[in-house]
């Protein structure tokens, strides 16, 4: 059996964060994903200027793609409003593959299925291969730690779930704004 301090599920940018601040602190660390980084993840492809500060990034020395956009067109019913903001548009592709190897951490590929608390000691196994005295659930909507342990005492109503495919494409960028659209085209989002 595998044993760490902190055994984090969910390689994702909460994941990898939390590793990242953990094993700063001097914690061992292991990350347990289901996916093989880098994995395809088109989806939430911003990031603020408070998000840049928490990871202590430096946009300079990032070393994939990195936008800027200083104002925001929102398009709303036929309305269209400008708003000054700064948004940094990343692929999560290569943003959760980057946070996770500046992590340090151990990354195993590994799907947690069964996760349960050890009498005694209180320590945390998965899958009676992992044992650590602290447990991370980072793992999404259907994070294994969730399902495990947190389900029974706070069940979440699975139609307010929702599901996304979103196609990337390139795209000669030349307008300086970013630009959302609600409610368009019979849509019922953005």
């Amino acid at each position: 059996m595998e044993r760490c301090d902190v055994l984090v599920i969910g390689g994702g940018p909460a994941g990898s964060s939390a590793a990242w601040r953990l094993r700063r602190a001097g914690a061992s660390v292991i990350v347990l994903d289901k996916a093989r980084f880098p994995r395809l993840k088109p989806c939430a492809g911003w990031i603020t200027p408070e998000v840049v500060g928490d990871l202590e990034l430096d946009p300079a020395t990032y070393p994939h793609r990195f936008l800027t956009f200083r104002r925001m067109q929102v398009h709303l019913k036929g309305l269209r409003l400008p708003l000054r903001c700064v948004q940094h548009s990343i692929r999560r592709t290569e943003f959760d593959a980057w946070l996770l190897e500046r992590s340090g951490a151990r990354v195993l590929q590994h799907e947690a299925r069964h996760i349960e608390r050890e009498p005694g000691d209180g320590a945390y196994v998965v899958d009676e291969a992992y044992r650590a005295e602290f447990l991370v659930g980072a793992g999404g909507t259907g994070c294994p730690v969730y399902r495990s342990l947190f389900r029974a005492r706070a069940p979440r109503e699975r139609a307010l779930q929702t599901v996304t495919l979103e196609h990337e494409f390139e795209y000669d960028w030349r307008d300086p704004d970013c630009h959302l659209w609600f409610f368009d085209g019979g849509l019922p989002g953005y």
